[in-house]
């Protein structure tokens, strides 16, 4: 395992991390026998497994089901793993509600649930999650936990976001020592300016989505219909980059986003050992070489319906 600065935190990562939503909710594409969260001794098995391989850094937040427990009863007394987490989406859940001292007080009760599941008392890495520009802008929410970070309850500031805009309102306003975006061979919408300006700025990239949801995978072959169009970029990535192989793809996808310049660590969600495995095998490969990287910074996927999960339809 590789490891590297996050940013100006003065934190080491592991150059590949762990993501659990899919540990915690049933979560990716619907695929035959490959769909549905582990159960609790297989799921702590995994996370024990990524630690004692070399992985330090988990990634998980409260609307991940069942996540943040797993993750503080697997690993909450190893010192080695740093634990990222996401405050904040009742901003989106009640829009126009909060604000002021209720505002505060979700915040604070959020914050103090994490630190419950994980049994610890500081939070490594917190993360406005869903941060937009409007948001972050307002300073309201900076602000909060700003003051949270001063009382000693959290290491890092971070912001998870969906969009360049909000991404570049994190990275602005000097705050935020830690950047998560979405970023993958078809969705390189943040490779133009997002991680240019990150890196100039020390704000520390975490990539998630390296697979897009599982569409970097054989499991793309059961993307519906509607979703046709994303399963024909799947198709051309699987010839560009692995050789015409579906079980090639995930390797050649995730070596694209770690051998890309601004990138500290890439999560892997994976919810298996064999998955957990070929994601460690990924990372111990190395770079793409420059032919195959070339390949894989032509496709890019315009649509943004098509690369943002949130709009895909329900199956």
């Amino acid at each position: 395992m590789h490891y590297r600065p996050l940013g100006r935190t003065g934190l080491a990562v592991s150059a590949l991390s762990l993501g659990t939503v899919s540990l915690g909710v049933d979560y990716g594409i619907q695929a035959p026998g490959e769909f549905g969260r582990p159960d609790e001794a297989e799921a702590i098995r995994l996370l024990r497994a990524a630690v004692d391989r070399g992985i330090t850094l988990v990634d998980t937040a409260p609307t991940y089901g069942e996540s943040e427990r797993l993750v503080g009863r697997a690993l909450g007394r190893d010192a080695r793993m740093l634990f990222a987490t996401k405050v904040g989406s009742a901003l989106h859940e009640r829009p126009g509600e909060l604000r002021g001292p209720t505002l505060r007080a979700e915040l604070l009760a959020s914050i103090d649930r994490s630190r419950r599941a994980f049994g610890r008392d500081v939070i490594d890495i917190l993360q406005f999650h869903n941060a937009t520009r409007e948001l972050i802008d307002a300073g309201e929410v900076t602000d909060i936990l700003l003051d949270v970070k001063r009382r000693g309850l959290v290491r890092v500031l971070g912001a998870s976001v969906l969009s360049a805009a909000a991404a570049m309102a994190a990275i602005a306003s000097g705050e935020y020592e830690q950047l998560q975006v979405a970023f993958s061979a078809l969705d390189q919408r943040m490779a133009r300016d997002v991680l240019p300006a990150a890196q100039a700025a020390g704000v520390g990239v975490v990539v998630r989505s390296a697979l897009l949801k599982g569409a970097l995978t054989p499991k793309a072959q059961w993307l519906p219909e509607a979703l046709a169009p994303l399963r024909e970029a799947a198709i051309r990535a699987r010839d560009a980059l692995a050789g015409g192989v579906w079980d090639r793809l995930p390797d050649a996808a995730l070596r694209f986003c770690l051998s890309t310049p601004g990138v500290a660590t890439v999560l892997t969600g994976a919810r298996t050992m064999t998955e957990l495995d070929a994601a460690l095998e990924a990372e111990a490969a190395g770079p793409l070489d420059a032919p195959t990287a070339d390949a894989a910074g032509r496709l890019a996927v315009a649509d943004e319906a098509l690369l943002d999960p949130w709009h895909w339809p329900v199956p």
